[in-house]
């Protein structure tokens, strides 16, 4: 007689001999294992960087002022405006204006500034050094009359006269040229501005470049003038002018233009890291931007 489990135990005999007893699949191999663990790390990762960058974009709208029309004051130039966090330089607060290299434009960009923002007080000029020169502040547009030289004897007295004429309600401007400051005078000099209502305009070299700072905006100035560059052979000590052709040359010095570059490296509270190329008059005092240009607003950082 069959039993129940011997009938089981025959049909399980015979399935084993067909072979179709269990049909496994063959295991992954572990490279295959790898590569689905890599693409779901990737894709987590990518979630994770997506999440920063929304949250970090909000933070920043967060962290930034929110300034009237009225309180901004355009460099004069849409382009220029377009790689400012403001669209131009808000009352109340600090940028620094470096130079790349001596002769860059720094200065002259932001003496320009200074100039429209005597439309709503007086432009103070900071000059113990004797560093700028008043033809050159009235060639750029600047308003002499409007205009108040300050000359301390000292470094001390220096700060201290910034200092106050930030805080001076009723200022347009102040402009002033450093190079070391030490992170206490940063700091005082950015709470001065918070409560006035100039624009602080910092002239600083490219030594300060990789110096932290305080400032609201930072921006480098960089020669960007095909025509008349000057090099130093460092061996010899010995000054020489490279000139890319006689006609460029005779072009330079009939219409005393320039090519600079400006670079928004830092912005307080929004996205830096923009250029624009901008030509510069120094016979007119007209600046406008580079031609054959695109968006500068979208123009990545050149290496």
């Amino acid at each position: 007689m069959t039993t129940p489990t011997n009938f089981l135990a025959d049909a399980v005999a015979r399935r084993v001999c067909s072979g179709n007893l269990f049909r496994l699949s063959a295991p992954a191999s572990t490279e295959s294992v790898q590569n689905k663990l890599n693409e779901h790390a990737e894709r987590a990762r990518s979630a994770v960087i997506d999440q920063l960058r929304s949250n970090l974009q909000r933070m920043q709208h967060g962290l930034r002022r929110q300034v009237p029309d009225k309180d901004i004051v355009s460099t004069g130039v849409p382009e220029f405006d377009a790689i400012l966090p403001d669209s131009g330089l808000a009352r109340g607060t600090l940028s620094e204006w470096i130079a790349a290299e001596p002769g860059s434009g720094a200065i002259s960009l932001a003496m320009r500034v200074a100039s429209r923002a005597q439309r709503q007080g007086p432009l103070i000029v900071i000059d113990g050094q004797r560093h700028f020169y008043s033809p050159a502040l009235s060639a750029a547009g600047v308003d002499l009359d409007k205009t108040i030289f300050v000359w301390p004897k000292t470094r001390a007295d220096e700060l201290w006269a910034v200092e106050q004429s930030l805080r001076c309600a009723g200022v347009g401007a102040v402009l002033y040229q450093i190079d070391h400051l030490r992170t206490q005078e940063f700091l005082r000099l950015q709470l001065a501005v918070e409560s006035g209502t100039a624009v602080g305009l910092l002239i600083r070299s490219a030594a300060t470049r990789n110096q932290s700072g305080w400032a609201d905006v930072r921006l480098l100035v960089s020669s960007r003038s095909s025509y008349g560059r000057q090099t130093v052979d460092e061996p010899r000590g010995r000054t020489t002018t490279s000139r890319t052709s006689h006609r460029l040359a005779s072009v330079a010095t009939q219409s005393f233009r320039r090519q600079l570059e400006v670079q928004c490296v830092y912005a307080k509270g929004a996205i830096a890291d923009r250029t624009v190329e901008l030509d510069i008059c120094d016979e007119t005092g007209a600046v406008c931007v580079a031609a054959g240009l695109s968006d500068p607003a979208a123009s990545p950082r050149r290496s």
